[in-house]
């Protein structure tokens, strides 16, 4: 393999080694910290290199210009790049992959063709990230029209060979995927596919004509995805969408044994516990059956066991536990209370332990299920969902409480000289009414800062990227973690103030840019400290000359000038104005460099 493609990987697993700094109990506070400096700047000249070698291995390539050596050499770069939910680097295969597509129709090859849409669809499936419950699904239509082209060769089937017939198979069953299944009605299009996927998979026909193709595990696979129903019906009673879960279900249950040395993939670490979940929404058991089963599960796995299997078992299977523990008659929870708060130690323990990034996309799931069931439980969980922030990306916990602190600054600022700025906030009319309630203000401003960025428990695989610069299509995945956070504190009861100030965070003041796009003014009633929040956001973001690896810090004055350019368009000038005060200056960047070793501190000596 091309010596580039071996130092890129080399990069990949290095900078995942410097994101967690060697510390120990004993540690002198300086040396800390210059752990976390020096790592982030090795991480940085990583990084700019990592960007040279993409940029001259693939994003400066033309289909056209390939030679078949270049096109093998590529095909081989990305298979050691993406191994399902155990890869190097998701995004840079999917770029392989498109490269390789177009240089298939360039040179009119059906075999190849059909062979990248199927990669391309499933690497961009991994990189996508969804929600059902507000309908955030970025990259779907694009995952399914791969594989939707990929399946329309079915018509020519039986003129290909066999491999190439498997990946046709293939990517008629993965046209289910990045469907949307928060309806009855989301369900039944997707059963529509699955019924079509599964009258070629079962066909006697296609059987007989080609026996060595794996048909048992295709049709196993398929039911096995069936099973992703069950977060609709945690939300919705449909008995008749519960039937056919539980079809796929008693279908596992029966060749599960059959399966125990084949592919990983098949071997999906829910088996142990699907069928009790099926079994209790179509009403054939009691919800109490399936906290035990799950117990039992988490109990069971090896708290040192970090393969994505260890992962799941360990954390994601916790989610579910949430779920259903919340579920129980209230006169059963208590028996539970004690062995649920000890899976809760030990998640956090496990997680806090599992080495960064080393299954990125598994982890990332595992904590942004951890975070949904916790916000959508009938306890307030806001804590454990920022302890699981905590340990699932620290330079994010840092960020957020560097915010919080500043957000707080300004707005304590703001009540001292301009306190006609604040007057609306939080439903106070008038310049008395918000001098009365200072501190309640003041106490909201460093709760939105805390939580304005808990919707990146859903990116986390891009966030803790600092390997290379962000695709495009990262990127505007990285964007939805605004709707997210405000989907998540929605749903432990912060709809009119917390959840605001997650989803305008990233929004410019004049509402003319920013992103989510599309979305009606910020209410008045937080609109004052999401504008506070706003400028502190941007400021910790480009200053941070501590743990900040993507790009270098920017001084203090240079950004005070980016402020007051923008002013009245992305900042609000009362907030920016603040800077015109000498004083104000001083007191603010000696208020930036304390915060920032104190926040620093405070987040990774939890590790020790």
């Amino acid at each position: 393999m091309d010596e580039r493609y071996t130092q890129y990987i080399e990069n990949l697993r290095r900078v995942r080694a410097l994101a967690r700094p060697e510390a120990h109990a004993g540690m002198k506070a300086a040396d800390l910290l210059e752990e976390i400096k020096q790592n982030a700047a090795e991480s940085y000249t990583l990084m700019q290199q990592s960007n040279a070698i993409l940029d001259e291995v693939i994003f400066s390539r033309r289909a056209e210009n390939l030679t078949e050596g270049e096109a093998a050499g590529l095909s081989e770069f990305a298979g050691k790049l993406f191994h399902y939910a155990n890869s190097e680097d998701c995004g840079i295969a999917y770029k392989i992959h498109v490269l390789l597509l177009d240089y298939a129709r360039l040179k009119q090859d059906d075999r190849a063709i059909i062979r990248e849409l199927y990669w391309a669809g499933v690497t961009m499936h991994y990189m996508n990230v969804r929600s059902d419950d507000s309908s955030i699904n970025p990259l779907g239509k694009q995952v399914r029209g791969y594989f939707q082209e990929g399946a329309s060769y079915m018509a020519r089937y039986e003129g290909f060979d066999l491999e190439t017939k498997s990946y046709i198979i293939r990517c008629l069953g993965n046209s289910r995927m990045a469907m949307s299944r928060h309806s009855h009605a989301d369900c039944e299009a997707y059963m529509e596919v699955f019924d079509k996927a599964m009258g070629v998979i079962r066909s006697p026909y296609y059987r007989k004509l080609d026996p060595s193709i794996p048909w048992d595990k295709f049709e196993y696979a398929m039911h096995a995805d069936r099973m992703t129903l069950l977060a609709y019906l945690r939300d919705f009673k449909d008995p008749e969408i519960a039937e056919k879960v539980l079809e796929s279900a008693e279908y596992i249950h029966r060749e599960q044994a059959k399966n125990q040395t084949d592919d990983e993939r098949l071997q999906n670490w829910r088996l142990g516990y699907f069928y009790a979940m099926a079994r209790y929404h179509a009403g054939r058991c009691p919800v109490r059956e399936v906290v035990d089963v799950l117990l039992e599960a988490i109990e069971k796995a090896d708290p040192k066991d970090y393969s994505p299997t260890g992962i799941n078992n360990n954390l994601t299977s916790l989610s579910s536990l949430f779920y259903y523990e919340a579920a129980l008659p209230p006169e059963e929870k208590p028996q539970y209370a004690c062995r649920l708060e000890k899976m809760f130690s030990k998640s956090v323990s496990y997680l806090n332990d599992l080495p960064v990034n080393q299954y990125p996309r598994v982890a990332s799931n595992a904590v942004r299920e951890l975070v949904e069931m916790q916000a959508g439980a009938e306890r307030p969980y806001r804590k454990n969902m920022l302890v699981y922030m905590l340990a699932a990306h620290k330079p994010t916990y840092v960020h957020s409480l560097m915010v919080a602190n500043l957000t707080r600054f300004f707005v304590r600022r703001l009540l001292w000289k301009k306190p006609e700025a604040m007057v609306g906030t939080m439903g106070y009319d008038t310049v008395e009414a918000v001098r009365q309630h200072a501190e309640e203000l003041c106490v909201m401003a460093y709760e939105c800062g805390v939580y304005h960025d808990i919707g990146k428990s859903m990116v986390t695989m891009y966030v803790g990227n600092n390997s290379r610069r962000l695709l495009d299509e990262e990127f505007v995945c990285v964007q939805w973690h605004a709707a997210f956070g405000y989907e998540l504190l929605c749903k432990i009861g912060h709809k009119d103030d917390l959840a605001l100030a997650a989803l305008y965070h990233h929004t410019y003041y004049d509402g003319q840019g920013g992103y989510p796009k599309n979305q009606p003014p910020c209410p008045k009633n937080m609109k004052p400290i999401v504008d506070a929040l706003t400028v502190a956001d941007s400021l910790d973001a480009a200053t941070d000359n501590i743990g900040r690896c993507y790009t270098a810090a920017k001084p203090l004055e240079k950004l005070i000038e980016e402020l007051r350019a923008q002013k009245g368009s992305r900042y609000a000038p009362a907030v920016v104005e603040l800077f015109d005060d000498p004083d104000f200056c001083t007191e603010f960047r000696r208020k930036l460099y304390e915060s920032r070793q104190s926040v620093y501190l405070e987040v990774y000596r939890e590790t020790i």
